[in-house]
């Protein structure tokens, strides 16, 4: 970001739709319960390279059909982007859906209802915090590993979106989830799940590099 943004709920989520056009390459550490650390090397579009316990792997996703230009607001965030269907910008996928929505977090811009915000640094990183909760109409890039992992997401994903769904039993959900977002990329470099029966689904990624991408106003 060339200028300080003052951090708000509008802003927070324009930093979540953002993460497309923000960097074009990215060195980083993914660490969850499940696989432990991962190291990963991003170059967009459509290459990565994985480091995990198993050796190293490269990844390679599609060009982009067309290049999506968003609408962008006067401090450099993004106020919209176009439809998911006029193009796919998604990153490549490493084991499933969650690691892309981690680089591209746009599920947090709407229908989710954010509380605590703060600006405090990670790992000497400017980071964005909010304390988020998935509002009804909360769409996840994909049901069955949204970021955030609740009743809304599971019905739609198993239940057809029937308001009398009813969860298996034992099934309890977080509360809340900490978020947190790397200010100069967009990215979620903290997630925690408040209460709820899974710790497995928070996770952590360590920025080691960036390289920023400009896009005008």
């Amino acid at each position: 970001m060339e200028a300080e943004v003052p951090l708000t709920e509008d802003a927070f989520r324009a930093l979540a739709r953002s993460s497309p056009w923000r960097f074009s390459a990215l060195h980083f550490t993914w660490r969850t319960r499940d696989d432990g650390d991962v190291e990963c090397w991003l170059r967009r579009p459509g290459w990565l390279r994985v480091r995990d316990a198993a050796g190293d792997r490269v990844v390679r996703g599609e060009d982009p059909v067309v290049d999506p230009r968003p609408v962008l607001r006067a401090d450099g965030l993004v106020e919209s982007r176009p439809r998911a269907y006029t193009h796919d910008i998604d990153d490549p996928m490493w084991n499933n859906y969650l690691f892309v929505s981690m680089l591209d977090p746009e599920e947090l811009s709407a229908d989710v209802v954010l509380s605590d915000l703060r600006s405090e640094a990670r790992a000497g990183r400017e980071t964005w915090w909010a304390r988020a909760v998935p509002g009804e109409e909360y769409e996840p890039r994909c049901g069955c590993c949204p970021l955030l992992w609740s009743w809304v997401s599971d019905r739609d994903e198993y239940g057809d979106g029937d308001p009398g769904w009813e969860p298996s039993a034992g099934t309890v959900y977080p509360e809340a989830y900490d978020v947190a977002l790397d200010v100069a990329t967009g990215i979620v470099v903290q997630l925690t799940p408040v209460g709820g029966s899974r710790p497995d689904l928070g996770f952590e990624t360590t920025i080691h590099e960036a390289e920023l991408s400009v896009v005008s106003v």
